[in-house]
């Protein structure tokens, strides 16, 4: 018996041809839609597609393997971070991937910032590891890490730099397991979201994270390695470790707290409306409530703001009360290190 290929596409034959193709085409449109409900590809569409997709699962506690996206919750929104400022495709844009909250955005004109928790005293700023220039705060359980990457080849029209700030699943506790997954999804993002924009940067090390301790350290004055190294005006200070944070502090106890906050996170205290230092016109001062300083930083840093005010609770006012000799020395001694460790210029001279 002779074949006759051409059978296939006659009567039946043809027929059955075309329902087994239809039929695959209809499987394979289905598997290609399951597939985009895994939460792996839910995550890589969120955020314009800048999230570190692993870390980002990580944190919300599912699996990069899963195929269960059922219950797994995935959203996305831009906005505009300032009227001056022409952001790269993309940005700016905040996520929610189930519970774990994320925004990215270009650091001039930035509106997610550590600014929130400046005037708590109980929520000190600890640096991120590994060279990283970020910080987490831990209040109430929960805990915010924020990461400023400087983009070389940016101006400050187009953003200067970029700024993640991520936070940890609104319903679980910020253990330290919990808190190196977020220094993780943080650092991650930044650099996947420096890549996708074009950003030209000196990231740090993510196999150098560790993750952040929750609270400062009180120890003696004498004692002190971090922030607080160097002070003399108080026997015992309230501290974190000394880093590349772009928000420090050092509690002078019973005394003063001294802050230190660089770029968007100086602008947060208002200083885009007031003045380029800090919220004042001028590079350093005292007024009834602040005695303070800054310095010329590079990149995304800014402005280096340095302040010295009283701890919380005192009705102490710097215009009938003003620092002593040992408590100027220590705000300059902190607001030079810090400027130090930023490679910023030398603060400006406090007035006499």
């Amino acid at each position: 018996m002779k074949w006759d290929s051409r059978a296939l596409f006659r009567g039946k034959g043809r027929r059955r041809l075309i329902g087994s193709v239809v039929t695959l085409a209809v499987l394979g449109a289905g598997y290609y839609g399951f597939q985009l409900q895994y939460p792996a590809a839910k995550t890589a569409r969120a955020c314009s597609g800048m999230l570190a997709v692993d870390s980002v699962l990580d944190l919300s506690g599912k699996s990069k393997l899963s195929l269960l996206g059922l219950g797994f919750d995935v959203s996305s929104r831009q906005f505009d971070v300032s009227g001056d400022v022409t952001e790269p495709a993309g940005l700016a844009t905040r996520c929610m991937v189930d519970g774990v909250e994320i925004a990215i955005e270009t650091t001039a004109g930035a509106q997610n910032t550590y600014g929130a928790y400046q005037d708590d005293e109980k929520a000190s700023p600890v640096p991120l590891s590994g060279g990283w220039q970020g910080l987490m705060v831990t209040k109430h359980e929960e805990a915010t890490a924020s990461v400023l990457l400087s983009c070389t080849n940016w101006s400050s029209k187009e953003g200067s730099g970029i700024l993640v700030t991520a936070d940890s699943p609104y319903d679980v506790e910020a253990t330290e397991s919990i808190r190196l997954k977020l220094a993780r999804a943080a650092t991650g993002t930044a650099q996947r979201a420096a890549e996708k924009t074009g950003c030209q940067t000196e990231p740090g090390e993510t196999g150098k994270l560790a993750a952040p301790e929750a609270t400062a350290r009180t120890v003696s004055a004498g004692s002190a390695t971090g922030t607080c190294k160097g002070m003399t005006s108080t026997r015992t200070v309230r501290e974190t470790a000394a880093g590349k944070s772009p928000v420090e502090d050092c509690v002078l106890v019973g005394s003063l707290r001294l802050v230190s906050a660089y770029g968007p996170f100086s602008d947060a205290s208002e200083a885009v409306v007031n003045g380029k230092y800090g919220g004042h016109d001028t590079p350093s001062g005292v007024d009834r409530s602040t005695a303070w300083t800054a310095a010329t930083c590079q990149g995304a840093l800014g402005i280096g703001y340095y302040h010295a005010s009283p701890i919380e609770g005192s009705d102490r006012k710097f215009t009938s009360d003003p620092l002593t000799k040992e408590e100027r020395a220590d705000l300059e001694d902190f607001a030079e290190q810090s400027a130090a460790r930023h490679g910023c210029g030398a603060p400006a001279v406090l007035p006499s």
